[in-house]
């Protein structure tokens, strides 16, 4: 099963690869790049600081995983990623926050949750969320662009 994932400040863009960034972009469900796995084997053994379980996002169309930036304000990257083997490193996990309530929830580095996924000025002071938005992380500010949604694709 694949999935998408939306932000709340555009929910009618999702989560997709371009040039070997990660981006937003104008939904197209018939565009693998914006399909997603949602691999979660390690979520039984590796879990936040919160005790939330770890999951990775790996692109259908490029067959890569969301890997963690450097730091806050950088984009995320497209590293390669070894269904078979055990990225113990937590490059590639990511967690959702706790439930309140709202669909659109923080996705946060495993290893950092200070650090959450974060459309790079997305904000509406900023021109807001367009065609290729940049997505990378950032300190938690409750933004809408901070916020996320990852829904299964029928």
């Amino acid at each position: 099963m694949t999935y998408a994932v939306h932000c709340k400040a555009r929910p009618e863009y999702a989560l997709s690869t371009r040039g070997g960034a990660v981006i937003l972009a104008p939904v197209d469900r018939s565009d693998e790049c914006q399909h997603w796995f949602r691999e979660d084997m390690l979520s039984a053994q590796v879990k936040d600081e919160h005790g939330f379980p770890s999951f990775s996002l790996v692109n259908k169309a490029t067959g890569k995983a969301v890997g963690h930036p450097a730091g806050a304000g950088r984009p995320v990257e497209l590293v390669p990623y070894d269904r078979d083997g055990l990225q113990l490193d937590g490059s590639v996990l990511w967690t959702v926050a706790g439930e309140d309530g709202d669909e659109y929830k923080a996705i946060r580095m495993q290893n950092n949750v200070r650090l959450n996924m974060d459309a790079l000025g997305g904000v509406k002071e900023s021109g807001g969320i367009r065609d290729g938005t940049v997505v990378g992380v950032w300190e938690w500010n409750g933004g809408d662009n901070q916020r996320w949604s990852i829904v299964p694709y029928d």
